[in-house]
C-alpha cells in the first residue's frame, strides 16, 4: 500500500479538481493522475467520476474514503508518536498515589539538576499500574510493589503506621495504650481495591481482632476527612499531609508495622532524557536515605 496515493487520494476528494489538488499537494497534475489511476487499478473499482472540469468520488470511492481517512488518522498519530519520542522537551507523564503527589513529587522533580516539563495525575494504586501497562503514564508512585514483571520499581519513602484520631479525642489522654484499645471506636477503611486496605487487615489480623468497617474510602483524603468530622479512627500510615489536619496520630508501639511506597516504571519502555533523569534521582535518593524517613 503506498501511503501517499492514500494522501492524494484524501486531497483530490477534498478538492475535487486536479489541478488545484496537485497544487495543493505540491506534486505535478499527470502525477496526481498516474497515483488515482493506480490505486483504481490495485481496487479494481473507479473511485472518482468525472462532473465538467471537476472530480466526485464515485459510490465506490466514498465508501472507501471512511476508511483511507481511519488509516491516514492513525498514520498520523505514530508519526507524532515517533516525533514526540525524539523531543527531549516531551511532556513526562507521572500517576501518583494522592499522599506523594502534593509535596513529594514536586520536590523530587525540583531536586534534578534540569528542567523539563511534567504532568502529575492523581489515581489509585490499581489504575496506575493499569495506565503504566497500556503506556497512558511513563512513571507512576504507588502503594506496594508491582507483582508483574512489566515494571521496575524502587522504595521511595516509607511510613510508620499509627492510630488516627479526631483532635481532643479520649484515647489521647489515655495513660497506657494498646491496639485493642480501639475497637470500641467506629472503624474506617479504605476500600478493598486499595492496597492499604491489605495493610490494615493485615494488622488486625496479627492483633487476632476481627473489626467490621463502619465506612470506607478509596482515597486517604477522605478518610481524614471522614475522621475530622467524627465518623470514626483509622488504622494509616504516617504522612506529611497529617501535619495542617485537625488530627492526632497514636503510633503502634507493639509491632513496627511500616507502609512503603514505590516508583515503577515499564522495563521496556523508550525514556526521554527527563524521565532517565527524574529515575537517576530517584536510585540516587534511595541509596543516599537508605530509606530512613
Amino acid at each position: 500500500m503506498n501511503t501517499d496515493y492514500l494522501r492524494y487520494f484524501a486531497t483530490l476528494a477534498e478538492l475535487q479538481h486536479y489541478g488545484n489538488a496537485a497544487k495543493e499537494l505540491n506534486i505535478s497534475q499527470p502525477g496526481l493522475s498516474h497515483a488515482i489511476r493506480s490505486l483504481e487499478k490495485d481496487y479494481g473499482l473507479p473511485l472518482f467520476e468525472k462532473t465538467g472540469r471537476n472530480v466526485r468520488l464515485s459510490p465506490y470511492g466514498l465508501e472507501l474514503k471512511k476508511h483511507i481517512d481511519v488509516i491516514l488518522n492513525n498514520l498520523d498519530k505514530l508519526e507524532q508518536t515517533i516525533s514526540d519520542f525524539h523531543r527531549e522537551d516531551k511532556i513526562i507523564r507521572i500517576a501518583s498515589v494522592y499522599p506523594l503527589a502534593g509535596s513529594f513529587i514536586p520536590e523530587l522533580i525540583q531536586s534534578c539538576s534540569v528542567k523539563f516539563p511534567f504532568a502529575i495525575y492523581n489515581g489509585m494504586t490499581p489504575d496506575i499500574l493499569h495506565g503504566l501497562e497500556n503506556m497512558a503514564y511513563d512513571l507512576g508512585f504507588c502503594s506496594g510493589q508491582p507483582s508483574s514483571e512489566l515494571f521496575e520499581y524502587c522504595p521511595v519513602q516509607k511510613s510508620y503506621v499509627g492510630i488516627v484520631v479526631p483532635k481532643g479525642h479520649e484515647l489521647i489522654s489515655k495513660e497506657t495504650f494498646t491496639f485493642h484499645d480501639i475497637t470500641a471506636y467506629p472503624q474506617i477503611f479504605f476500600t478493598r481495591t486499595s492496597p492499604m486496605r491489605k495493610l490494615q487487615e493485615q494488622i488486625y489480623k496479627d492483633y487476632q481482632i476481627s473489626a467490621a468497617p463502619a465506612c470506607e474510602a478509596e482515597e486517604i483524603e477522605v478518610i481524614l476527612n471522614m475522621i475530622e468530622h467524627g465518623f470514626g479512627i483509622s488504622v494509616l500510615p504516617y504522612l506529611d499531609i497529617f501535619k495542617n489536619r485537625n488530627i492526632d496520630i497514636l503510633p503502634l508501639s507493639e509491632t513496627k508495622w511500616e507502609s512503603t511506597f514505590y516508583a515503577i516504571r515499564r522495563r521496556d519502555s523508550v525514556r526521554s532524557q527527563g524521565e532517565k533523569t527524574i529515575w537517576s534521582q530517584i536510585i540516587h535518593n534511595s541509596k543516599m536515605d537508605r530509606l530512613e524517613f
